[in-house]
């Protein structure tokens, strides 16, 4: 378990899902409440030990915990993030699309480069 000096002012942290599955980067801006809530970079508070949000009630709690910074969890999120917008744009295409046909070939041929390049 961490303890409010695991986590300093200026510190990165990755925000990490029930599952332990890295879901975005941030870094600790403050802390408030004498020390007990800590503030993070993209506004979310969080209890100075990063193990449950500040002001949840309830009480059982499963959900995202704030941990050190681990080297990989940046490209981690990077890469949920963009197949996440991929399959958002894929789903979103139909033939009224505005993308034109010449733009949409383009985008067809970076993929299967791509991917080609991953097959050698």
């Amino acid at each position: 378990m961490f303890t409010a000096a695991s986590f300093r002012v200026g510190d990165r942290v990755t925000i990490r899902s029930g599952q332990s599955i890295p879901q975005s980067i941030a870094t600790v801006e403050r802390y408030t409440e004498g020390g007990r809530c800590m503030v993070l970079s993209d506004g979310s508070e969080w209890r100075a030990d990063g193990r449950r949000q500040w002001g949840f009630r309830g009480s059982y709690y499963k959900g995202p915990v704030v941990e050190p910074f681990e080297p990989g969890d940046d490209d981690f999120v990077a890469r949920r993030r963009v197949i996440g917008a991929l399959r958002k744009f894929g789903d979103g295409l139909t033939m009224d699309s505005a993308l034109s046909t010449e733009a949409l070939q383009r985008i067809l041929d970076a993929v299967d480069k791509e991917k080609a390049a991953v097959k050698k």
